[in-house]
């Protein structure tokens, strides 16, 4: 999050001053600015938001309009089964909200609703559609699963010919880390069969709504909520990745950030209600907390990765004022963080979720900056998306290296407020810091049975998502201490711990990157002339293949071994540069043997009353190691940086 704020102040902060020129209104339905009466002051809709509905997927839908002269004294709908509970318009007439109360016997169709003010009237249309089947879709996560995270305008290169939308001149340019590049949601979907024998499930897309800037490549500055950014295509180019993804049995998860939005949205200039964000553009208190590490006891030293103090958020005795900054500040003082409090900006956040699930079909939500919107707000939406989505699962981003602090965030147990958030899970944090600080940093191994003794702080860490790299840090390759057999030790601890793996994208060929954006490079051979194209063996270096190689047979071997997915895990050794551990569930037991040391590991040591005890032969699954049993003492032979791991018979 430190690393994704640096490209944010330097390219959001530029924009700021662009807002001007801005469109006030983007995406949605449109109307010609002809209206039924010419004059000046009548009511003008320039945007519907939701632009469409669904038959029997909720009772009520609240409609922004976004326009001007929206002061309506009357409003009404052609469709008896469309009934017009309440409106409430802003003081300038720019928005108005109503609420539509859509009876059972509601029918497919457009209802046509007209606004009566007092210069005036108007129209507009909301689509109402029948739900398509609900199998096959919306399927949440499973422990057999393995997530790859991609960055759509860095992976590949679908269709050229929207590397730069009109509205956005010269936003298009590969030689600029921080510009779009041009992949897009084509370009994925072309790669699906790449990710599918790789041994890929799901694929987590970083945001592909409308941003605002011409170095918003990354997704994460909104200026439409209902819109596909045109540089990755269109909606229709998203629902048909989703389907695509579901014919090979694969799963779609979307990025979501109702935490805030880009400094170039409408909202900026003119919210649609006086509170719709914490503080205004002019005043505002930023993300930042004002407690020192130290409070809590951390050194002050330098760290590779920072985290924010999320332990004000987890502690019962820490005091308003030590969390309002985390919880109410613009995100490092630059995207306008929505006042989720309010109950009118929560519904408008649910149904977009809503109507993003129902129109797509996607399987899960990840959560950007959970612990920085109200712990209130994620149970109340939660349980909304639930009652028609009840497989849906969320993922929540809590980057801290603490599990007592990520655990506090996930769903099934309530907090110190009395709240349960209502999340399935949240990606292992601990376990990432871990991981680096062992393979880079000469961390103990013992640091990895460390967090996994702390599993008790979560109701299902069996759904946790153990990772090592993802797109705010900088690549596990160009790390100083990385070489080849580290990266794959790291990938041997992400893809055999217990939980549901995540992988970077290009990790899998040993990309190289730094900090932010160097981290982001494109995928070779994503783009029609690239000079390598790494999706083929034949494109691949030898160094680049023997990862490749390791990571697909690891994914392959998991895929074969159901203890390797959900089995119980248990501890059989640790020492500083050791750490081996059986993987067990009623057809077999596994054991996986870590070793980072620079010479070669021998050792014996006891497994009586482990499910080691009574082996008879073990069976060697991926690695050179060697292991034997002698009465109750396992001898174990490991080459050094390896992992090898056995099938106990």
């Amino acid at each position: 999050m430190r690393t994704r704020s640096r490209t944010l102040l330097s390219g959001l902060r530029v924009r700021i001053t662009l807002i001007a020129s801005v469109m006030l209104f983007v995406g949605g339905v449109s109307f010609p600015a002809a209206q039924e009466n010419p004059s000046p002051d009548a009511p003008v809709v320039q945007k519907v938001e939701p632009p469409n509905w669904w038959v029997g997927l909720t009772p009520q839908v609240m409609i922004l309009l976004s326009g001007k002269n929206l002061n309506a004294t009357r409003a009404s709908c052609n469709l008896q089964e469309v009934l017009v509970n309440r409106t409430q318009s802003s003081a300038s007439g720019d928005y108005l909200f109503i609420w539509l109360k859509l009876d059972p016997k509601l029918k497919s169709g457009t209802a046509v609703c007209r606004l009566t003010t007092p210069r005036g009237e108007t129209t507009f249309e909301l689509p109402i559609a029948a739900r398509k089947a609900i199998l096959g879709r919306n399927q949440g996560l499973a422990p057999d699963d393995v997530l790859y995270l991609i960055m759509p305008d860095r992976f590949a290169n679908g269709d050229p010919t929207n590397d730069e939308p009109k509205e956005f001149p010269g936003s298009h340019d590969r030689a600029k880390p921080r510009a779009w590049h041009g992949g897009d949601l084509r370009g994925v979907r072309e790669h699906l069969d790449y990710l599918n024998d790789l041994g890929i499930t799901t694929i987590w897309l970083t945001p592909v709504v409308k941003n605002g800037g011409t170095s918003d490549y990354h997704g994460y500055g909104a200026v439409d909520l209902y819109a596909v950014d045109p540089h990755l295509g269109t909606l229709r180019d998203y629902q048909e990745l989703v389907d695509a993804a579901h014919k090979k049995h694969m799963k779609v998860f979307f990025d979501l950030v109702p935490n805030h939005v880009g400094p170039a949205h409408p909202w900026v200039t003119k919210p649609p209600l006086p509170d719709w964000f914490h503080g205004t553009r002019q005043q505002h208190i930023d993300s930042f907390s004002p407690m020192k590490g130290s409070f809590y006891g951390h050194s002050g030293g330098k760290k590779d990765v920072a985290n924010d103090p999320f332990e004000a958020l987890e502690d019962p005795h820490a005091p308003p004022a030590f969390r309002k900054n985390l919880t109410d500040g613009w995100f490092f003082g630059i995207l306008p963080d929505m006042n989720t409090e309010n109950p009118i900006v929560a519904e408008y956040l649910l149904q977009n979720a809503i109507w993003w699930a129902e129109s797509s079909g996607l399987d899960g939500y990840r959560l950007d900056t959970f612990p920085y919107v109200s712990r209130k707000f994620w149970s109340d939406w939660h349980e909304g998306l639930r009652k028609i989505y009840p497989r849906l699962s969320t993922i929540g981003e809590a980057f801290h290296p603490d599990p007592t602090v990520t655990s506090f965030f996930v769903g099934g147990r309530k907090g110190w407020d009395g709240i349960d958030t209502g999340l399935t899970t949240v990606f292992d944090f601990p376990m990432f810091f871990a991981m680096r600080n062992v393979l880079l940093k000469d961390a103990p191994a013992g640091a990895i049975p460390n967090i996994l003794r702390q599993d008790s702080l979560y109701p299902y860490p069996e759904y946790l998502v153990p990772f090592f790299a993802n797109h705010d840090v900088p690549r596990f390759a160009s790390m100083p201490g990385a070489n080849p057999a580290k990266l794959k030790l790291a990938f041997g601890l992400a893809l055999t711990l217990r939980g549901i793996p995540e992988i970077y994208y290009g990790d899998e060929i040993a990309m190289p990157g730094g900090e932010d954006p160097d981290n982001r490079r494109d995928f070779p051979g994503g783009w029609s002339g690239d000079a390598a194209n790494a999706f083929t063996r034949e494109g691949r270096t030898p160094a680049q293949q023997e990862v490749f190689d390791y990571v697909r047979t690891l994914l392959h071997l998991r895929q074969e071994h159901g203890a390797l997915r959900g089995g119980k895990l248990w501890h059989l050794y640790a020492d500083d540069s050791t750490y081996i551990f059986v993987r067990e569930n009623e057809d077999e037991k596994i054991v996986v043997a870590f070793h980072k040391g620079a010479t070669d590991f021998d050792s014996n040591f006891s497994v009586k009353d482990t499910p080691a005890q009574g082996a008879a032969s073990f069976e060697m699954l991926l690695g050179s190691g060697k292991a034997e049993r002698t009465g109750q003492q396992l001898h174990l032979h490991l080459p050094a940086e390896s992992l090898s791991i056995f099938a106990i018979h």
